[in-house]
């Protein structure tokens, strides 16, 4: 059956803005990044084309995603994807795309429910350790970092932001995690910015960005780690590399299967 066109997934207080299209015995969900709605894969998407049933979505309180006015934790970002899943590939593993906070969310997401997903694709990703990591190295410009984007985010995303600061600042979260060994597709941007605007865009913020994404990958024994000379927003930058990426990930795990 074809799918096409916009769902709501009702939650306490709120609901979630679903967009699927395509079919295929794959369902492909994706997670965006922060700040970002299910319009940020519309040219991934186009390139999968409608044989490929994709599933994208806007978080609480982004794109047409209603709120309950109050910050998420990882915990209940991770309960949302799952009620999406729930709500449009009902007892069906999926390959999970995610973006930068999006690729942390589908990391943890396969961790903690191992069953749900056959495969992931990680773009960019951030992931739990990097903060310590960053903070060890660069203490100051993170602190920096943190208040210059605080000044330019809207009130409702500069809670959001400081909760997960908050999160990501913790003990648990520089813990070691084990990942499932599934599929992996891992990009990497690795362009510097001609003006950085925080450390994660400079020479020294994108060595350690790699070495973050090196250890990630060691963690799986299938797929693929490539580095590209883009921007962050790699989907937007390079939407047939992420696209292929998809394929190769669904083509590994239907082998498999």
């Amino acid at each position: 059956m074809a799918h096409a066109g916009d769902v709501q997934v009702s939650r306490t207080g709120y609901h979630l803005q679903v967009q699927q299209q395509g079919q295929g015995p794959v369902a492909v969900v994706f997670e965006s990044g922060f700040g970002q709605g299910a319009d940020a894969w519309d040219e991934v998407i186009a390139k999968l084309g409608a044989d490929c049933h994709c599933i994208a979505y806007a978080r609480a309180g982004l794109g047409k995603s209603g709120t309950d006015g109050a910050p998420k934790t990882i915990e209940q970002h991770l309960q949302d994807l799952g009620a999406v899943m729930d709500a449009l590939a009902p007892e069906r593993k999926v390959v999970l795309v995610g973006h930068s906070y999006g690729g942390l969310l589908a990391t943890e997401f396969a961790r903690l429910h191992p069953g749900r997903v056959q495969g992931l694709v990680l773009v960019d990703p951030a992931t739990m350790g990097q903060r310590h990591d960053f903070k060890r190295a660069h203490r100051e410009r993170v602190l920096a970092d943190d208040q210059a984007l605080l000044s330019v985010l809207p009130p409702h995303m500069a809670a959001d932001y400081k909760l997960l600061v908050t999160q990501l600042d913790s003990e648990a979260a520089a813990a070691k995690r084990s990942q499932p060994d599934l599929p992996v597709a891992l990009l990497t941007a690795t362009q510097v910015a001609a003006e950085p605007f925080v450390l994660e865009e400079t020479a020294p913020g994108k060595a350690l960005w790699r070495r973050q994404h090196a250890a990630l990958f060691a963690g799986f024994s299938r797929g693929s780690h490539q580095y590209f000379l883009t921007g962050h927003n790699l989907h937007r930058e390079n939407p047939q590399a992420v696209a292929a990426a998809i394929r190769s990930v669904m083509a590994i795990s239907q082998a498999a299967n």
